[in-house]
């Protein structure tokens, strides 16, 4: 299981892999941004010496989880030739919000979208957004490293029948999908077993989180939760991610991780992944004892 970066951000790099190593996780999604925790100039200079010394103290990096826009060709072609030259096999990009993302106003704390502005109607967008991917599967292959987008609230990928209009026809070597549940609850979800199923060719990475919808004294709220006791029934997704042949990654993305000091974020992630290792012991055993 691999630990996300975005959920450290008062720690500084050095911090974050050392609480990821005392944690327990195998791998980090490298957050990649000038506030934290390493900046693209940083990776392009010392990328591939980063990487060879985190293999050495036990942490892989499968994603350098970037915010930058489909559309911004010249930082994506740099993300993509970093990511070759560390041996990175997948890099996150982000997809424009949903016009207003009106969602974002009923979130019980100050919640930043990764997505980017839009100046384009809706149809007109789709079709815009189609024609930059299938340029990025290209310039992906030639890489040997895969895009990631990620289901999202607020963004114009919100849902799995979106994410299949967006990417059914390209290559899943070159674009696949980030899923994460608790951010589809935020807007309301398609059926699981339908969407995993719809979806399932292009699935390569699954954010473990989970949330609440509450009512409040002027109305409806949303807020992360704690992962045994949000909407997403993490039991139930492991088990349809598993009958549907899923072999890819698990990264816990929970942004209730404490930030005050080092000690509290070990022990809250060590739980978090306890929690969920249980979780999935008890979802997926049945196949893997059929299997046997």
């Amino acid at each position: 299981m691999n630990l996300c970066t975005s959920v450290l951000p008062k720690f500084s790099f050095n911090e974050a892999v050392d609480i990821a190593i005392h944690s327990g996780y195998q791998g980090i999604e490298l957050r990649v941004n000038d506030n934290f925790h390493k900046s693209l100039e940083d990776l392009d200079q010392e990328g591939f010496f980063l990487r060879r010394k985190l293999e050495r103290a036990g942490l892989a990096v499968p994603v350098l989880n970037s915010y930058l826009p489909v559309d911004d060709e010249g930082s994506v072609d740099q993300l993509l030739q970093v990511a070759e030259k560390m041996g990175v096999p997948k890099v996150r990009l982000v997809l424009p919000r949903g016009c207003h993302a009106s969602v974002a106003r009923l979130a019980q704390i100050n919640e930043i979208i990764p997505s980017y502005e839009a100046l384009q109607e809706p149809q007109e967008l789709m079709v815009s957004l189609r024609k930059t991917l299938r340029q990025l599967e290209r310039k992906a292959y030639k890489a040997g490293v895969q895009v990631l987008l990620e289901l999202h609230w607020g963004t114009v990928m919100s849902s799995f029948s979106s994410a299949f209009c967006l990417v059914n026809d390209l290559d899943p070597d070159c674009v696949a999908i980030t899923f994460d549940p608790a951010n589809m609850m935020v807007e309301g979800k398609e059926d699981w077993e339908f969407g995993i199923k719809l979806i399932r060719s292009h699935l390569v990475n699954v954010h473990v989180k989970n949330m609440n919808w509450k009512q409040t004294s002027t109305g409806w709220a949303w807020g992360w939760a704690p992962l045994n006791r949000g909407m997403v029934d993490w039991k139930e997704l492991i088990s349809l991610l598993e009958q549907n042949g899923y072999a890819g990654d698990y990264a816990m993305e929970d942004f209730l991780v404490p930030n005050a000091d080092r000690e509290s974020a070990i022990t809250y992630l060590r739980q978090a992944r306890t929690e969920f290792h249980e979780v999935f012991l008890r979802a997926a055993a049945p196949r893997h004892l059929a299997a046997s």
